[in-house]
């Protein structure tokens, strides 16, 4: 007999965040429980504003209207799915198959969002034998200001190295003037530079021209241009799975990009504690050589039925949560 429960959470975040320059105050989206005799498995639905081409009532309704077909032994039709409800439904049914590995070293890479002091102590507390490195979100104060924290943190760090993400808010002439500012030794340490200007084009035009290395993004989810993509100017993808389809569509696109020679990347859509434990299993899977970008549970004041070790913020049981629907066939 299969059963499949759907819970709805709002976690409210901390102040000051904003998503595609728009501010978030809470996060909503819904956990899927799919049940076949003794087993279970779970996964996360929740489009994020701003980047899923689905609202949050679309993905409740095409998971209520998928969970009946699974329900009902019938085969879901993935492709056709929001890519969040596919992912949800794809990585329940890997736990419920025990497809998804259960251990994870729980890695990633720290985010700077404009704190230097601040990454400067959370890297001094990484464990032995991670890698040294972080990332730094730049393009949101003048390029001066970026090349220079850019500059004193490679000094101050030799081993250090850096993933740049600038959210396409760079103009052409402004990545120029940033890249072509640092020292040769220092622009050997960044490993790459994530969506710099707001037309891809651009960006690529100018990894050509500069020479630095460039990582798509957001360029995965909205662009149909497989040329652009897989130019070999681009060295790095950055996945992130609730964007882009169920679990085999991932495995798709790690698969291509390491056949292209590329350095494939899982990384975070502010998905919860239990979304995140889920991806940091899928990296050590899929992706064992490169650590995941998941550093995002800071912005949640709660965790969602599963901890990240280390982790302060008090735990929300996920039976605790309103369950909107139950399909029992």
């Amino acid at each position: 007999m299969r059963q499949a429960r759907i819970y709805h959470y709002t976690l409210p975040v901390n102040a000051g965040l904003f998503v595609r320059d728009q501010p978030l105050t809470e996060r909503e989206g819904l956990v899927v429980e799919l049940s076949e005799g003794a087993q279970r498995g779970w996964g996360e639905v929740a489009p994020l504003p701003g980047f899923s081409q689905e609202t949050f009532a679309e993905a409740r309704h095409a998971l209520i209207a998928a969970t009946a077909v699974w329900c009902d032994h019938r085969n879901i039709a993935m492709p056709q799915l929001p890519p969040s409800v596919a992912w949800g439904l794809s990585i329940a049914q890997a736990e419920l198959d025990k497809h998804l590995p259960t251990q994870s070293g729980f890695r990633h890479v720290p985010v700077c969002t404009g704190d230097p002091d601040a990454l400067l102590v959370t890297l001094g507390q990484q464990p032995a034998g991670q890698p040294y490195e972080a990332k730094i979100k730049v393009g949101e104060y003048e390029v001066a200001r970026d090349r220079l924290m850019i500059a004193t943190m490679l000094e101050a760090l030799p081993d250090l190295r850096l993933r740049l993400d600038a959210n396409r808010r760079w103009q052409p002439e402004q990545l120029a003037s940033f890249w072509n500012g640092l020292s040769e030794a220092h622009q050997a340490r960044i490993h790459w530079i994530e969506e710099p200007c707001r037309d891809p084009n651009q960006s690529l035009v100018q990894a050509q021209a500069l020479g630095y290395p460039l990582a798509w993004d957001e360029s995965l989810i909205d662009s149909q241009d497989m040329a652009l993509l897989e130019n070999d100017r681009v060295s790095t993808w950055v996945i992130k799975p609730s964007l882009l389809g169920d679990l085999a569509t991932i495995e798709q696109w790690v698969s291509r990009a390491h056949a292209l020679g590329k350095t494939a990347v899982i990384s975070s859509a502010l998905e919860t504690s239990l979304g995140l434990t889920q991806l940091s299993r899928l990296a050590d899977w899929l992706t064992p050589g490169v650590v995941p970008g998941l550093d995002t549970l800071g912005i949640y004041q709660h965790q969602l039925d599963r901890t990240w070790p280390g982790a302060s913020q008090p735990l929300i049981p996920l039976h605790d949560q309103p369950l909107v629907w139950i399909n029992t066939l």
